[in-house]
Order: C-alpha cells, then structure tokens, then sequence
C-alpha cells in the first residue's frame, strides 16, 4: 500500500476548487483556509507598477497578473499561518511539523485589453455578458503550491490559460442567466460548469482552468516540487501514485 498524501492546504472558499483537488486528493486530506485579499485593488496596483501593460494586455503581461495574484495570497497564507503557529506556541499547543502542501490559484477574465472581474451588481454582470457575447475572450490561472517538510520549504508558480468563445446572446438568454444568481462570484459574470455553460461555444485548452484549479498544471508544479525537494519518502507522497 502506498504511504498517504500529505495534507494540502487550499487558500480558497471556492467549493469548485476543492471538488477538483479532491479528485487528486483524498478529501481528508485537504483544509481549507481561504485567503482574504481585494483582488481588484491587487489588479489596479500592478498595472499601476507596469504602466508598459496598459498599451495592452498581452497572454505575457496577463499570465504575470494571474501568477503574482496567487503568489500574493501564497503570501497572505504563509503569514496567516504564521500567526496561527505562534500562538499555538504561546498556548503550548504543537504546530504540525509533517509535510504540507499549500496551494493558492487566481482565476482572472481577458477581454480585449481589459480585466473582467467579479460583476458589482446585476447591471454590470449585464454589461460584461453583453461584451463577451459573440467574442472569444482568454481565462487565466495563476497557481502557486508551497511544499512544506524534510527541513525546507520551496514555492513554484505557474500560470495556465485557455481561450474561450462565446455564443451571440439574446437579450432574453442574459437576462435569464443572471436570474439564475450565478454570475455574481465569478470572474467575467459566469461560470462554465453550470448554468452558464450554455453560454459557450467552444474552448481552446483547459477546461478545468476555467472552472478554477488546473489540475493538470497543479500536478506538473507537484512534480517539479518532488523532483527539486527529493520528496522521496517512506512516510508520505506528494502525488496519488
């Protein structure tokens, strides 16, 4: 029998992400500690930082806007459990010293030049509907893992991206998809794995990319982690095989 997955620590509230990390994971294994940061502000002071990406978003200048926003809650995530482990020391509770694995992902919406984030309201999950009807737009990923264990800590990030096109859509169609509530927490105003699939004509890469976590780049950032840190042990495994 092979030695059990080490425990995986979601920085996210997002249920479709830990569905999917479940699917690599086994459920027990996984803790969900989501990260608290105002991902618009995030976006609006990097491109403030790189006034060059304001004459255009290109798939370059996006995937760096999806890699350092999950990189920025990997950061939130290492500090909070940071906290977390002093004040267990300050209470004489131990702080589990296995291995860990942390895992933070972003997923931002590129229409044109511009950064579609969650809709504020109905109008403006309208407005972004309208937009992307009839247009291919570009979904990003950033993810950041942090293995923790054997004495080290290492952090590899990487970013995925799939282009998705959209059918023309009906007045009646968005109004109808935007009763459905679904809009209102996710990038661009929809979400491909439900209700607004109907909204998709085709894709060109990930599917799960756009649900949320790319498991496919999650378990190549997992291997390269094994690989780089000789995860090679008795005890535990980074990946199901």
């Amino acid at each position: 029998m092979p030695p059990p997955m080490v425990p995986f620590i979601l920085g996210s509230a997002s249920p479709r992400r830990r569905e999917l990390l479940a699917r690599l994971v086994p459920a027990d294994a996984i803790e969900v500690s989501p990260v608290d940061l105002d991902e618009a502000t995030l976006v609006d002071g990097w491109l403030s930082q790189h006034p060059g990406s304001r004459l255009g978003l290109s798939s370059i200048w996006a995937a760096r806007i999806a890699r350092d926003l999950a990189e920025a809650k990997m950061a939130a995530l290492v500090e909070s459990r940071s906290k977390a482990q002093a004040a267990n020391q300050a209470t004489g509770q131990r702080y589990p010293s296995s291995a860990t694995v942390l895992v933070t992902a972003d997923t931002i919406v590129v229409l044109g030049d511009q950064i579609l984030g969650k809709p504020a309201d109905a109008a403006d999950a309208r407005r972004m509907l309208q937009n992307l009807s009839g247009r291919e737009h570009t979904v990003l990923t950033g993810l950041c893992i942090r293995v923790e264990g054997n004495g080290a800590a290492q952090q590899f990030s990487a970013a995925e991206q799939t282009q998705v096109t959209f059918a023309d859509l009906a007045p009646a169609q968005i109004e109808w998809y935007i009763q459905t509530g679904e809009p209102f927490d996710k990038a661009g105003a929809y979400g491909i794995q439900g209700y607004g699939s109907v909204l998709v004509k085709s894709i060109q890469g990930c599917y799960y990319n756009v649900v949320g976590l790319p498991i496919h780049r999650l378990l190549v950032l997992l291997e390269q982690a094994r690989t780089a840190l000789d995860f090679n042990s008795e005890s535990f495994h980074l990946l199901p095989w």
